[in-house]
């Protein structure tokens, strides 16, 4: 009699098992389909449910919905070395509609593939785009270093590799941020992707970081790992499409001397971007990174590396000129 109540318990519990693990598995699939359904970035891919913009995640996450709005023809790529160029005002100079797409912290592997993402959506139209070519783009290290992590599968062309990307907390907490935007009580993030961190922020004197970037360490051109990566990037774009590098700003300080072997490495990487300008259609070098007025004005900049909006606005100019035709 104990036997056959023990084998009967242990069927009943067997049973319970596979009832809950059958039910895990099907609370996990909802949750997944949910969560890909809701689409909380905004990237068109499984999405269910119209959205009325992106909530405000911060660049690395934003811009993937950002990136892919329509109408958009003028995107800024690069760090927080360009983040201060406004979009707004780039697009009444030059009749152009902009978006900015600079995120802080990433260097040329992560702004290309946001580069990539950003021209995947918009194939049909004949676009402009601006690269800011700060210190990360003169690396010689190969394979190029990465600062910061970085989704590569939320831009990326396999949507295998974006649902397996999204099963993590952080996703779950960006749906629920997408309900609320929904709801009508969320942030979206602005539409055009800019970033002010000048606007209300009182200068005290030139800043000093401890991630501002020295003199760039001697090397010879064809030592540059960055160069060749924005060649194939740009082999790929129809010839309509401008394509403008601008060579960001520094504060005198964070100049090399005149004659030292980092100057030249300096001047061997702005070749690098002069080469890749004077070799395609449509393309215009800005060169920023000289030793000027504006460079020895402590005033325009916060730090060695970022500068003020006085020294945004010079570099707007150019380029609406650049786009316009002017040298």
């Amino acid at each position: 009699m104990s036997s056959s109540i023990s084998i009967s318990d242990a069927r009943r519990w067997r049973r319970l098992l596979v009832a809950y693990a059958l039910a895990c598995v099907g609370l996990g699939l909802a949750l997944a389909g949910g969560l890909l359904a809701l689409d909380p970035y905004d990237t068109g891919r499984f999405a269910l449910v119209a959205s009325p913009g992106v909530a405000d995640f911060g660049q690395r996450l934003a811009f993937a919905g950002i990136a892919r709005r329509p109408g958009i023809d003028t995107a800024i790529f690069g760090n927080s070395t360009i983040q201060l160029l406004d979009p707004r005002r780039i697009s009444e100079l030059t009749g152009r509609t902009a978006v900015s797409l600079a995120v802080p912290g990433t260097g040329p592997l992560e702004q290309l593939a946001i580069a990539r993402w950003f021209v995947r959506h918009h194939a049909q139209d004949a676009l402009t785009l601006v690269f800011g070519i700060d210190a990360s783009w003169c690396t010689t290290q190969n394979p190029i270093p990465m600062t910061n992590p970085f989704p590569f599968w939320l831009y990326g062309d396999s949507r295998l590799d974006y649902a397996r990307g999204m099963m993590r907390f952080k996703s779950f907490e960006a749906a629920w941020r997408k309900l609320e935007l929904l709801a009508g009580r969320g942030r979206a993030a602005r539409a055009d992707g800019y970033h002010d961190y000048d606007t209300g922020r009182a200068w005290h004197g030139l800043e000093s970081p401890e991630d501002a970037p020295g003199a760039v360490a001697a090397a010879t051109p064809g030592e540059f790992t960055a160069p060749p990566r924005l060649r194939g990037f740009l082999q790929h774009l129809p010839a309509r499409d401008r394509v403008v590098l601008v060579i960001v700003p520094r504060h005198e300080s964070a100049l090399p001397p005149e004659g030292s072997a980092a100057a030249e490495t300096v001047g061997a990487c702005k070749q690098a971007y002069r080469d890749i300008a004077a070799n395609r259609p449509e393309t215009r070098l800005l060169d920023f990174l000289v030793d000027d007025a504006m460079a020895r004005h402590d005033e325009n900049f916060w730090d060695q590396i970022h500068y003020r909006k006085p020294v945004a606005r010079a570099i707007e100019d150019r380029l609406a000129r650049a786009l316009g035709g002017e040298p």
